[in-house]
């Protein structure tokens, strides 16, 4: 019923609505990236290099799901963006951003700006806290003045034990109207600090998605050849907690070859793979070890893989026969056209979307918006195979001429100038309210029920489309 079928196919039977609250459901959309690494939200942004760096990872781990920072740069560049997303939002930053007393302004300035921080601890060389410096205390003086002679010192600082919970931090907070808490031992040496905002961002953001230690949750992409292990290596050290071995042919020697040498040097791991589009490739991929598989080849809206080599089975029945023998979590990538098609592609047996042209265009993405001259502004959306995504990839590599190394290689994805849309927020905010929605509708309570009525009956919920059905349907 399945095969050679995508999403627009087919439309879901409605059930007996029985949930008292569409919010209710929100909050019951739980689900697993990979083996260890759980989801609030089945929603994770693409490894894309016009998608997600640290800002949309942290917009989307904030939301509830996962970003997946990609890898067409430096092993430096990928590990500082993995960085910048496990230091955004904590309960108790354990290494806030220090300084010296002996520093002057200039240094603390360039902290700040590199670190996109507004203040530091001022510690000594032995650890113990003798003062905080702000961006306000360094906002009007000169450059060479010593840390020292700005800084609030300790003696007029309200400081914790490292043991403090999170309601008597925010009482101190409160009551000594703090935007800064340090965290001391009992020999004043600096153990961490609590800031006002990351209380106030656990407030706001009740579905955001965090590890043990409080952090967001972040994966980031590895390739396959080249320096792929010494790039995983460095990210993990990093914090990452997730790679995503990304290769556009998954089912192949080369992805299976760095599948097992990752799994052997990093025994410890998550590791997802990607891309496949069957059964077989998927029972392959974790027989050796994979968390989890990605699974789509040519789906994406800016993926031209298909249409220059007829490879691959459409988006809808890949992920059903994917899902048939899969062990392990597995998301569908590309092919969401529409909010609608998420809900499918969840019930057919992803435990996850992964989102990139939808996302094209936001604040979150890479790349400045363009001022057209006919008043339109625009960013740029690119395939991670296009000639231009290939350069960068070369770029990071360090190849002495990355134009001339891509030009030998046959694109597979196109570039293009998107409509800018703001901010990616309130896309993922419509996406999960329609999800919530098609949930409703079908008579159940949560996207774990949803799924389990769906494959105890496929044929009873899944209804194949005519083509004036789909008209019907599709056509506003």
């Amino acid at each position: 019923m399945l095969d050679g079928c995508t999403f627009d196919d087919f439309g879901i039977l409605e059930g007996r609505g029985v949930a008292e609250s569409r919010k209710q459901i929100l909050a019951r959309l739980q689900t697993k990236f990979s083996t260890n690494i759980n989801l609030n939200i089945p929603l994770v942004s693409a490894n894309m290099d016009t998608i997600t760096r640290a800002r949309m990872a942290i917009a989307h781990a904030k939301k509830g799901g996962i970003g997946i920072i990609d890898r067409f740069l430096t092993i430096e560049d990928q590990c500082e963006k993995v960085a910048e997303v496990k230091r955004h939002e904590n309960f108790v930053i354990t290494e806030p951003y220090s300084i010296l007393p002996s520093g002057t302004v200039a240094e603390a300035r360039d902290i700040m700006r590199k670190n996109k921080v507004g203040g530091l601890v001022v510690i000594k060389e032995n650890g113990k806290l003798v003062g905080i410096l702000t961006d306000r205390d360094i906002r009007f003086c000169r450059d060479d003045i010593s840390v020292k002679n700005r800084m609030t010192n300790k003696g007029r600082l309200i400081t914790a034990g490292f043991n403090i919970n999170l309601e008597q931090a925010k009482q101190l907070l409160d009551k000594h109207r703090l935007e800064k808490l340090p965290l001391v031992d009992e020999n004043f040496k600096l153990k961490g600090l609590i800031t006002s905002q990351d209380l106030e961002n656990l407030e706001r953001y009740p579905l955001a998605n965090k590890d043990k230690k409080g952090q967001l949750v972040v994966g980031a992409a590895i390739g396959v050849t080249g320096d792929y292990l010494e790039r995983a290596q460095e990210l993990l050290k990093a914090g990452v907690d997730v790679l995503v071995i990304d290769i556009a042919h998954g089912y192949s020697e080369q992805g299976e070859r760095a599948l097992k040498s990752c799994r052997k040097r990093f025994p410890d791991a998550e590791l997802v793979v990607g891309n496949v589009a069957s059964g077989e490739s998927v029972s392959r991929l974790q027989s050796l070890g994979a968390n989890g598989v990605k699974v789509g080849i040519g789906p994406g809206s800016a993926c031209m893989t298909r249409y220059y080599t007829n490879i691959a089975p459409p988006q809808g029945g890949a992920v059903y026969n994917c899902a048939r023998v899969a062990k392990v979590p597995i998301g569908g990538d590309g092919g969401i056209r529409r909010d609608g098609h998420i809900f499918l592609c969840l019930l057919l047996g992803a435990d996850w979307v992964m989102i990139g042209g939808r996302y094209a265009g936001t604040d979150e993405t890479p790349g400045r918006v363009i001022d057209k001259s006919s008043g339109k502004k625009v960013k740029t959306f690119r395939g991670m195979a296009s000639r231009e995504a290939m350069v960068e990839k070369f770029r990071a590599e360090l190849s002495e001429n990355p134009y001339e190394d891509s030009a030998r290689i046959s694109p597979e994805g196109k570039e293009d100038e998107v409509e800018y849309k703001g901010s990616v927020v309130p896309i993922i905010d419509d996406m999960m309210g329609h999800l919530t929605s098609s949930i409703s509708y079908m008579g159940a309570t949560s996207l774990k029920e949803a799924k389990e009525m769906f494959m105890a009956n496929p044929k009873k919920y899944l209804k194949k489309l005519s083509l004036a059905a789909q008209k019907e349907s599709w056509d506003r």
